[in-house]
This record gives C-alpha cells, structure tokens and sequence, in this order.
C-alpha cells in the first residue's frame, strides 16, 4: 500500500479519489498544484467545486446517476474545464475508473492539463493558418510532391497556370504537367537523386516546359527545394510562368532585325531604286524605237515587266521594314473597308470575288492610309486562297473598348505547320509574292496598339481578326 501511495503521490497528472456521493476523498499533490487547494479544504467536499459554478450542478450528478443506473457519462479521456481555487479556469483531460476502497464504491480520477497542449496545438494551426494563407496568396505556382512524385499541394496560382482545381491532380504523379519527353523521365530524376545525392534541379532551378489542362505547353522557371515532414522527404515546387518574358523578348529580337533591315532597306533604296528608274527608262525608250510586234519589243516589255516588280518589291520592302508613323484621325472603319474593297473588286482579276461587308464598328483612331495598305493585303490573300472565285465576308462590331474586324474567306485554310509562320517576313506559299503582305499588315495593326490573328475555323476556310482600341468618347 506504501508503494501505490508513493506513486500517486509522485505522478505528473492530478489524481482525485471521490467516493459514491461525489465527495473528495484524497488530493494528491499534482492536484494541489493544479488546482490550488490543500487537503484540508478540500477533503469531504464535492468533486463539482473543481468545475467552474455554471457547470457544478452538472458535474455533481455524474457520480449519483452512475450509481443509480451504470451509464457511464463521462468517458476515457473527455475533455472538461476545470476551475481553480482563484477562480480561473483551465482545459482538462478526464479519465474516470472505478474502484473499491475499504468495501466502498470509490471513483478515481486522473485529470491531465491541456493548457500547454491546446496552446502548443493553437500555435501549430495559426503558423498553419499563416503558412496556408502565404501559399495561396502567391502570385508564382506552388506545388509539393512526395517522394514517389504525387502532388500533395497545388496552390491557386498552380490551378490557373494549369488549370487544374487542386482536387484533379491531388495524389496524382506530378508528370502529368509535363510534356513528352520530360513525362517519362521524371520519375527517373527523383530514383536518380535517391541513389547518387546528385542534383540536377533541386536547389537551383531552371527554365522547363509546363503542360496545361488544355494541352498547351508554356515556358516556365522552376525552382525546387528539399524538406523533411515526419521523417518523410518532400520536394516544393514554385513555379513562374515566363510566358509574357518570352513574348518580350521575341519582340525584342523581331525590333532589332527589323531595324537592321530598315538599315539593309534603306540602302537598297538608294543604291538599286534609284538606277532601276534609270535602266527602266532607257529600256523604254530602246524599245520604242523597235518595230512593233517584233520579238526584240517583246524581250524590251518584258525586262520593263520585271523592273516594275523589283520596284514593287523594294516598296514593299520599303514599308515592311520603315513603316511610316501613324497620323491619327477619326476613321469609321465600316467606311474604310466598304471603300478598300470596291477598288479591289475593279480589280479585272478579282471580279469573281464578292466581299460582304457586315456589321458595325465604333470609331478608332487610326491613319485611314496604313490601315487601307493592311486590309488591303488581307484582302487581297483571302482573294488568292480561293483562286480569284468566291465570297469573302467581312464583320465588324465592337466588344468593350475594342473594335474588331473578321476578314473570313472561303479557301482551303492554311495547314498547321504553315499558320506557325504565317507571319515569318518573306515566308510565302505563293508562286510569286514577296511574304511580306501579312507581315506588314500585322506591323501596320500593331503600331495602332491593336492585334491580329489568324485561324482556320473547323468549317473550312480561314479568318483573319484584327483588333483595334476603339477612340475615346467626346463628353
């Protein structure tokens, strides 16, 4: 009896022995200390005076209505509120047993204090909270794998750069964001790192390929970092979507060979238009000094034939690589392409085109001579897809602030791995052109801060789209 009443007296958790009334029969010293009571005033007293007062009538009855009826309502391990001598209150874990003690039904209880637990366990979740919150208010991708690659975490920056909600790819391997031939060699990256320690990404990052939902694949910047979670190994992902910083710098690029060739053009202009004028113009006078109808006159109209299109060459050249800087006016451009597309169906060899103008748009401000040059040339395409026989359509409306033009012709489209060029200077399919039509009307659309784009709808043909800031209303 000396060695059970040495353990209770040394235990860690409070031990209260409360006869078959509820009243106190023994207080170790734990629960002195935890509830600020000695033996003395506690002993004979009832077990509902460690609860706060609103809950005593309560508590009190336990004990009375287990021996009345053997429910049990208090179970291992419930957690109550227990009440100091001060009054102050505190959270408890309570596991009740029952015994006999010198022939009487007794009750002990061990009452453990949750203080530092619940206030350890508040703290985990609001450094959860907090942690939760910074992930999903970044603005880059994060994604956590484990070690076998499946996705634990997708935060809502990953959901719109993939578009994936996180529960389609939760658990899921993490190389259905990747493209062939990065898919099937992930999983061999991490056994690789497992097995030699080397790193070939982790801890430095690198520019890849992400694949969307849609198929679409994006560059994007991954940096990943190493962590350890209960002992198991996770990687982090974040991710940057590097998307517009490529777009930039294409642009750069196309700007700066495009100021080489306005160099290159200008030059040309100088040193060859100018003595073509020259070679022109005594071609034409040898030739009106030939007899008419002899095969030397021929020969003399054919050589002023090609002169004119090497001249129609530079120009082109000319305007594709220095276009002029747009003067602004008003211009109503259901007007403009009604007027571009009656001189082009005077055209002898363009009267079996019909062009349907629809529609109608806000004004722009825009130069009414560059954008006749840009429609023109699609118009002019749309004219040469259908071999000189159909009808091309032409819709105008506007959507919010912008005005748009749909130039949709009744061709054979234009094959995929063509549309990817489409816009490439001098890339052309055609027998004879130059390849720089749709690359300056596409020059010529952009210097008006608008855009243009070209598709093959799946009902045949293809349609052009451009896109023009309508002008700003007069108040």
């Amino acid at each position: 009896m000396q060695r059970w009443g040495a353990i209770v007296r040394s235990a860690v958790d409070a031990i209260v022995l409360v006869d078959a009334r509820g009243c106190i029969e023994e207080f170790n010293p734990a629960a002195e200390r935890l509830f600020g009571y000695t033996p003395e005033e506690i002993f004979g007293r009832s077990v509902a005076i460690l609860v706060p007062e609103s809950r005593r009538a309560e508590y009190g009855g336990y004990a009375r209505h287990y021996a009345a009826t053997g429910e049990r309502m208090i179970r291992p391990g419930t957690h109550l509120v227990g009440a100091c001598k001060d009054g102050t209150t505190f959270p408890l874990q309570l596991t009740v047993g029952e015994a006999e003690v010198d022939g009487a039904r007794a009750f002990i209880a061990i009452i453990h204090d949750l203080t530092e637990q619940l206030a350890l366990e508040e703290r985990l979740r609001t450094s959860e909270a907090r942690w939760r919150s910074v992930i999903e208010s970044a603005v880059d991708g994060i994604v956590v794998i484990d070690a076998s690659g499946r996705i634990e975490v997708f935060n809502p920056a990953a959901e719109r750069l993939f578009g994936y909600a996180e529960a389609e790819v939760y658990g899921r391997n993490i190389s259905i964001l990747m493209p062939s031939p990065y898919r099937e060699e992930h999983d061999g990256y991490i056994s690789r790192y497992f097995e030699t320690g080397e790193k070939r990404i982790i801890g430095i990052g690198r520019e890849v390929t992400g694949l969307r939902r849609d198929g679409t694949t994006f560059p994007v910047r991954l940096s990943v970092g190493e962590m350890h979670v209960n002992g198991e190994r996770k990687f982090t992902g974040i991710l940057a979507d590097l998307s517009a910083r490529v777009r930039m710098e294409e642009r750069l690029r196309e700007q700066t060979s495009l100021a080489r060739l306005g160099e290159m053009a200008a030059v040309i202009a100088h040193e060859v238009k100018n003595p073509l004028a020259g070679i022109r113009g005594a071609i034409q006078v040898i030739g009106g000094r030939l007899p008419s109808g002899s095969k030397d006159a021929e020969i003399a109209t054919e050589i002023v034939t090609r002169i004119d299109a090497l001249n129609e060459l530079i120009k082109d050249l000319l305007l594709f690589a220095r276009p002029p800087v747009p003067r602004p006016l008003p211009v109503d451009l259901g007007e403009l392409v009604r007027t571009t597309a009656d001189l082009l169906t005077g055209d002898p060899a363009l009267t079996r085109v019909a062009i349907q103008v629809e529609g109608h748009a806000a004004p722009v401000m825009a130069d009414p001579e560059l954008l006749k040059i840009a429609f023109q040339n699609l118009l002019v395409n749309g004219a040469q897809a259908m071999h000189g026989h159909g009808t091309i359509r032409v819709t105008l409306d506007t959507i919010e602030s912008r005005c748009r033009v749909v130039v949709a012709d009744a061709g054979p489209g234009i094959a995929a791995d063509v549309l990817e060029r489409i816009f490439t200077p001098f890339f052309t399919t055609k027998a004879r052109g130059t390849g720089l039509g749709l690359p300056t009307a596409k020059r010529i659309v952009e210097a008006h801060d608008g855009r243009i784009a070209i598709a093959c709808p799946p009902g045949g043909g293809t349609a052009v789209t451009v896109e023009l800031p309508a002008a700003p209303a007069i108040v």
